[in-house]
């Protein structure tokens, strides 16, 4: 395994000849803090002194956890999962629980270069507002078929929230072929119109149980108990947000709206 390669820049991560792996599960506590930065057969990237470790504050289980850190123009860190032999089949999901010490914000996605980390591909948005691993803290990714069947996935920490971000037990796992009925609600959920004015509407609300809506940069805006299906937001200016679906039995769902 080669050693860190180290700039005024970035330093960045890169692992030995690894076999492509058609699952996995990774809960970090093999790997000591503060010193280890990624597991084995992953790689990383932090530019201009953003931070990326393992850390042992409070995990969701074990002993370690990453943690991703950075807040400013380009102090970006990205963690890149290991090779996969399915990333593009339709098969499988990116599983992972996280947290931050305040209002976070960090990215899912993929890179066609896991050096180069200006081939990041966002695929979804993660507003974390949790502040340790609760009820809402599992975040389950689906990645289209139209991936490059070479890509790596890769979570992103953008550099525009400033929280430290905390996240630990990530599984690649099969996609159920008897999905549940709430996952398969989850997949259908819809809100429009898209850009709106000052209402928004969600296709359907069933059994969700708050619903909280973030800034660009992942500042919590509006907390709403008790949702309707129309949302009054004309109080909003205008700009991007994401509007969350926190659930009754823990999980939840966003969407990037904008505010005309």
């Amino acid at each position: 395994m080669s050693l860190p390669l180290i700039g005024f820049l970035c330093t960045s991560f890169v692992s030995a000849q690894c076999n492509a792996l058609d699952s996995f599960s990774e809960n970090f506590d093999t790997y000591a803090s503060p010193n280890s930065i990624v597991p084995s057969c992953w790689e990383r990237i932090a530019l201009n002194g953003a931070s990326q470790i393992i850390s042992s504050t409070q995990p969701a289980s074990g002993t370690s956890q990453i943690y991703q850190f950075g807040y400013g123009t380009g102090k970006v860190s990205l963690v890149i999962l290991p090779k996969l032999t399915n990333v593009n089949k339709g098969t499988h999901r990116f599983r992972f629980k996280v947290k931050a010490n305040s209002a976070g914000f960090l990215e899912f996605g993929y890179m066609t270069d896991p050096a180069d980390a200006s081939t990041f591909v966002v695929l979804e948005n993660i507003t974390i507002t949790n502040t340790t691993y609760d009820s809402s803290s599992e975040r389950i990714f689906t990645v289209p078929t139209s991936v490059p069947s070479t890509a790596r996935l890769a979570v992103r920490n953008p550099g525009t929230s400033f929280a430290g971000h905390y996240w630990d037990d990530a599984v690649w796992e099969p996609i159920s072929t008897n999905l549940g009925t709430h996952e398969t609600v989850l997949n259908k959920v819809k809100t429009y119109p898209n850009p709106f004015h000052d209402i928004i509407n969600i296709s359907d609300i069933k059994d969700v149980q708050t619903i909280t809506i973030s800034d660009a940069v992942g500042r919590l805006i509006k907390t709403i108990q008790k949702p309707t299906a129309t949302l009054q937001l004309g109080d909003l200016d205008s700009g991007i947000y994401f509007i969350t679906l926190q659930y009754k039995d823990g999980k939840n769902t966003s969407f990037k709206a904008i505010k005309k």
